[in-house]
């Protein structure tokens, strides 16, 4: 099955680009938050991921959590945001069925509270991680409960709970992934490291090309092709370090094999620019 889709930037931080990339540049590199949008046939309209909002803002008010903001400034035109984005594509909030979660890392789910009619798919350990985390714990592993709607544990449902699936030959070293429909339409794949139950997504776009939302699994492309992973500081955020280095060396071994899918990232701006002008 092939599902409509459209890529999405909905705000971005500023960050040096050497904390990120070994060797990049000490001056501030945008990242832009990237959100897929597709519609299944029956299943309606899914959002993977849901990138900045003025929940951020609200969220990240009081300290310590002000010191998200400070370390990670964001921007969010309002001609940007999530819901003026699919006002203009005719989509209202309650349109929204799904929300694939790759991590809850706030700049990934500052949205989720727009939609209130839609379900959640996340990974059961991503949850755990939060809930066994103290306030100032969630803070430094970049996850903010706040932003979480209050029905979230009403609405989620988890990955690892659908049928699991061989993925792809195209994914390989990554062999195996969850079905999150049932249909072989958008298959969820575990990416840890970076958060305890990370994942992507995979689909083919109307063009029946192969797409592989890879979330935080790497920053960028040109990082990933020249094998130039975050600095420590930046892995402090992460889960497991070990894990980290082992996804990012599968994705490499992936990007070298005959047949790669396209890969989006969600912050790296070279695949955002490519998007824009139709080169991706």
């Amino acid at each position: 099955m092939r599902l409509p889709f459209r890529l999405l930037k909905v705000g971005h931080c500023s960050h040096p680009e050497c904390v990120t990339q070994r060797g990049g540049r000490w001056a501030a590199t945008l990242f832009p938050a990237l959100c897929g949008l597709l519609r299944h046939p029956t299943r309606g309209w899914i959002l993977f991921d849901t990138g900045y909002s003025q929940h951020f803002t609200t969220a990240t008010q009081p300290f310590p959590e002000r010191l998200y903001r400070w370390t990670t400034p964001f921007t969010l035109p309002p001609e940007q945001t999530l819901t003026a984005q699919l006002a203009r594509l005719g989509i209202a909030p309650d349109d929204i069925a799904h929300v694939v979660i790759s991590h809850l890392h706030g700049d990934h789910i500052a949205g989720l509270r727009d939609f209130p009619r839609a379900g959640f798919i996340t990974m059961r350990g991503e949850v755990q991680a939060m809930d066994q985390r103290s306030r100032f714990g969630n803070l430094m592993h970049g996850t903010l409960p706040a932003l979480l709607p209050d029905d979230f544990r009403q609405r989620v449902r988890y990955a690892e709970d659908a049928a699991h699936i061989a993925l792809p030959r195209e994914l390989r070293p990554f062999e195996q992934g969850f079905d999150l429909f049932g249909d072989g339409s958008l298959l969820a794949v575990h990416l840890p490291g970076h958060s305890r139950g990370q994942i992507g997504i995979v689909f083919r776009q109307e063009s029946d090309r192969l797409t592989f939302m890879s979330a935080d699994a790497c920053w960028s492309m040109g990082a990933l092709r020249e094998d130039r992973g975050p600095l420590w500081i930046a892995r402090r955020i992460f889960d497991h370090d070990g894990q980290y280095r082992q996804t990012f060396q599968r994705l490499r071994r992936m990007q070298a094999g005959g047949g790669a899918p396209l890969m989006i990232p969600s912050h790296c701006e070279q695949t955002w620019k490519a998007y824009e002008q139709s080169t991706l």
